[in-house]
This record gives structure tokens, sequence and C-alpha cells, in this order.
């Protein structure tokens, strides 16, 4: 896999965003773990709680993903892990505003890849694309009420299931996860920039996420802006 991450401000004094790419070649081939969180600023503290949930996430990729997957389990006990590890996030950032009498939240988008296979947990209005060659296809879906606000996330509120998606990767397609401050102003041009068929390094990707950051701005994107593409190499296997 190649990959490439994008990261800004926008205009907020701070950055509520957190993202996280990991991988790691393995006796079973190579395993792959990248997300976007956001902090929900309505909230309080939303970089703690972003933070802290991609924090724990890569503990669990170290600790027990990696294992799973040497251990040639399939994906029942990968989604039982990544949902005990949803729990636990959810109870710490539980725990943590009670003892601060504050409440605090977060969205989450992971995507989790081994083999030909890969998994979605998703909560929140961070969303995942699928790009191809002639589509840009959701595979999220907004946790929402029309625009007036988030109806699920991650934080001091009781467990919410995430929504769980499985499915197989190809050659020339491309991940993209993304915060709502990204996508929300460049959604009808990711096709053509972000078209896996020409993109074949990591600089390529980078430079181009820059790129729709950049027109983002441009159209008065205030908020904060986090993303992370990752594709099957043009000389790898898919």
């Amino acid at each position: 896999m190649i990959s490439g991450i994008y990261w800004d401000c926008g205009e907020r004094a701070v950055n509520q965003d957190s993202l996280m790419f990991q991988q790691v070649m393995t006796t079973r081939g190579r395993v792959t773990l990248a997300a976007v969180s956001d902090g929900i600023g309505g909230l309080e503290e939303g970089e703690q709680a972003s933070g802290y949930i991609t924090e724990k996430l890569i503990e669990n990729f170290y600790r027990q993903m990696i294992s799973l997957i040497g251990r040639k389990k399939g994906k029942k006990a990968i989604e039982r892990s990544l949902m005990r590890c949803f729990y636990e996030i959810n109870d710490g950032l539980r725990r943590y505003g009670n003892g601060r009498e504050i409440k605090l939240g977060a969205t989450i988008s992971l995507i989790f890849v081994w083999k030909r296979k890969y998994v979605i947990f998703h909560i929140g209005d961070s969303r995942i694309y699928l790009c191809g060659r002639k589509e840009v296809r959701l595979l999220t879906r907004d946790d929402s009420d029309g625009g007036r606000g988030l109806t699920r996330c991650m934080g001091s509120f009781p467990f919410q299931q995430p929504q769980v998606c499985f499915g197989k990767v190809h050659k020339k397609y491309g991940f993209l996860l993304c915060t709502d401050g990204f996508y929300r102003t460049v959604e009808q041009e990711l096709g053509e920039i972000l078209a896996p068929e020409e993109i074949g390094s990591e600089e390529q990707i980078e430079k181009r996420l820059k790129e729709l950051g950049m027109a983002a701005l441009k159209r008065g994107e205030k908020d904060n802006m986090s993303a992370v593409y990752l594709a099957v190499s043009k000389g790898g296997a898919a």
C-alpha cells in the first residue's frame, strides 16, 4: 500500500482532528490500519477525545490485530477485537468526562486492510470514500440529522454500535478517509484529483490532498481538515 496524509487547522485556533496510518509486514503479508477522528466542536476538549481514540486504536493494532493475522484468524475475530477496542475507548472517554464533569466526543472512521480484505468501523460524519477509475463511492453513512448535528459519536455517552462493513481490495482503487472539513466543499472533485490509476507515489498523493485542501480554504472552509489516502501501488499485489 502507498499512502499520504493531509492535516490543517483551517481557520480554527486548535486542531481537534486526529489521524493515523500504521503498516506492518507480517508472516501472513502486509497489514494496514488507517483512521481519522474529528473532535466534536460543540463539546469540550475535542482534541483530547480524538487523540485518545487514535492512540488506543494504535495500541490495539500492535497488541492484538497483528497477532490475529499471524495466527490466521478470520474476519469474525478481527471484528470482535475492534468492537472490544471501541467499547473500551468509549468507556475511557466516559470516565475521563465524568471525572472532570464535562462532555466530550469525536467521530471515528477506520479501515483495517489485510491480505485482499478490508473492514471499516465508523461512527459520526467523517467519511470513507472508495475512489475508482470511473466513480467515487461513499462507503460510510453519516450519523447526522440533516446538518443540524450529530446523532452518534464516540465519547462520554452510552456505547453506540459502529457501522461495520467488509469488502475486498482491488488494484486501481484507493480509499480516502477524511473529516467533514475536508470533503464539505470539494466532494465533486475527489474522483478527478484522486483517480488511483494516475497516482504512482506517496509524493503524488500528498500533493493532490494538499491541492484539495487549498481549494477548500479558497472556498471559505474554516473547519479543521484531515485526510488519509491509501491505495495498492502499481507494482503491488491486490
